[in-house]
């Protein structure tokens, strides 16, 4: 679960995310297995495209008896001491590492352990031989051939990584030492290795021009040319909301993609977009995919300062959302609000050549809790179906005894298909930070490419958190059924604020 040390809480989320795409998986039906896993790092067209017979499944310190030592004491930091050393993961069969994290071990000194120089090994295949054999904390300072930033970064508080490290055959992951803390290795299970590339160190020629691809595309966040979209096709109209009257935009017959959604206006209009109804529905579906505030779907809550990240944000000229989103015939976009609302909605789409049901429909759910009841986990998606879930947003406020956010201590928890497979050490590890109010940790705004709290800040006895993640290199599959959701506080009893959004495609509309 989530920890609480006098007054402050750590733990980190560190995200090494490193989706590897197998054909016979069905995200990409690519050919080149020896880029494949890269290239889905920001070529957003592949999000979409449906899985099969895939799972995301993590390892983490969280305490399994429902209390806070997820870190603090070790208990649960490691599957076993082997040689001296810490074994923290181990996998059979084929698949890929999707994320690792591991942040500062205390919170008062900066390091992820106990003494520096540590390595971490990583064997793959069964081979007794490590692929990886390096300085920890070098590779999130960008200091290991094969993982640029800022596809690797320190950020706050925590470190994360997002470079593809797949395997055929196994996989163990080792760190020098038993001063292992807080750490989370999160991987992707394939049903053969029909298709899959070992990683290898020192990455090959065209592994390292697909890496400084992605980095570029990363450093450009906000900016539509960097996503590669070709033909794109423009709506735009002057939007004027009144009461009781809603304001409907049809998008081009499909099968289309939209690449791009953009709302522009003045200032003071733009404040009241969290009382703006945005609906999506997509093929005829009576019921909408997407029914969420205005300003969540962008991830505007709150009043941010100016931020970017790869899928949504805000620039000098508006709000954008990069989220591609693929129908077969038709797209209906509806905007309705209790006040006058004006602001200008752009919408980019793109052809498709067929629609063969190979991709998922783009679901937002939104939910409130103000606050949350006790003793039960606020969600961010529920769904029976199959898809996979993309992203989390989610705006939280508060008054606490003490100028912190402390609901954060939360733990994430991803049953899918009935299967408990991902449980995480807390709220702000979950969005790849760490040891919030601690100087040199989350102690402001941050965002990144997939992360970051856009706002954070203290109010008199108020605390402001909004967050986002984005599993774009790691979404989380389901074949039946989808529970996503956040403990509010260690103990599930905070009384804050929560409004979120959860993002994911589904098969049905």
């Amino acid at each position: 679960m989530s920890r609480f040390f006098p007054l402050l809480s750590t733990a980190c989320l560190v995200g090494v995310s490193l989706l590897l795409v197998n054909p016979t998986a069905g995200q990409t039906p690519l050919t080149d297995g020896e880029t494949s896993a890269i290239r889905d790092l920001h070529e957003l067209d592949h999000l979409p495209r449906l899985l099969s017979g895939v799972t995301a499944r993590m390892f983490s310190s969280y305490d399994r008896t429902g209390g806070n030592d997820d870190g603090f004491k070790g208990t649960y930091s490691k599957l076993r001491v082997e040689n001296g050393n810490s074994v923290l993961a181990e996998m059979t069969g084929a698949g890929c590492i999707e994320r690792i994290h591991l942040p500062h071990s205390i919170y008062a000194e900066p390091g992820l352990l106990g003494r520096k120089g540590e390595h971490i090994r990583i064997y793959l295949d069964g081979n007794t031989t490590p692929a990886l054999d390096v300085p920890l904390e070098d590779i999130f300072r960008g200091k290991v051939d094969g993982f640029p930033k800022p596809l690797v970064g320190e950020g706050d508080g925590g470190h994360y990584c997002y470079v593809p490290i797949p395997y055929r055959d196994g996989c163990k992951v080792v760190v020098e030492g038993t001063d292992v803390r807080f750490y989370a290795v999160q991987y992707r299970t394939y049903p053969s290795a029909e298709g899959v590339v070992t990683f290898t160190n020192p990455p090959t020629d065209r592994q390292r021009e697909a890496l400084a691809t992605a980095a570029k595309a990363w450093s450009s966040c906000g900016d539509f040319e960097s996503l590669g979209v070709v033909d794109p096709e423009r709506v735009e109209k002057t939007v004027e909301v009144k009461p009781g009257e809603p304001v409907e935009v049809s998008l081009p017959d499909g099968p289309r993609m939209v690449r791009a959604m953009y709302v522009s206006g003045s200032p003071e209009a733009l404040k009241e977009a969290g009382g703006v109804r945005l609906t999506i529905r997509w093929d005829g579906s009576e019921k909408p995919a997407v029914d969420v505030p205005l300003d969540c779907f962008f991830c505007q809550a709150m009043q941010p300062g100016l931020f970017r990240s790869l899928l949504a944000g805000s620039t000098e000229s508006g709000w954008y959302n990069f989220m591609p989103m693929p129908y077969g015939k038709t797209g209906v976009v509806t905007l309705t609000s209790e006040k006058p609302f004006a602001c200008t909605l752009a919408i980019v789409t793109t052809t498709l050549p067929e629609w063969k049901g190979d991709f998922g429909y783009l679901h937002a759910a939104y939910h409130e809790g103000l606050p949350p009841e006790p003793d039960v986990y606020h969600p961010w998606a529920t769904r029976e179906g199959r898809g996979h879930y993309i992203g989390t947003y989610m705006a939280t406020d508060g008054q606490t005894k003490v100028k912190m956010p402390t609901w954060l201590e939360g733990d994430e928890v991803f049953t899918c298909d009935g299967e408990l497979r991902i449980h995480g050490t807390g709220t702000e590890d979950y969005f790849n930070c760490g040891w919030y109010a601690t100087p040199g940790r989350l102690m402001g705004p941050c965002a990144y490419p997939l992360h970051g709290f856009p706002v954070y800040r203290i109010e008199n006895d108020r605390n402001v958190a909004v967050a986002f993640r984005w599993h774009v290199a790691d979404p989380i599959p389901y074949e039946k059924s989808l529970e996503a959701k956040v403990e509010h506080g260690a103990t599930n009893r905070s009384k804050a604020n929560y409004r979120s959004v959860g993002f994911f495609y589904d098969a049905a509309p």
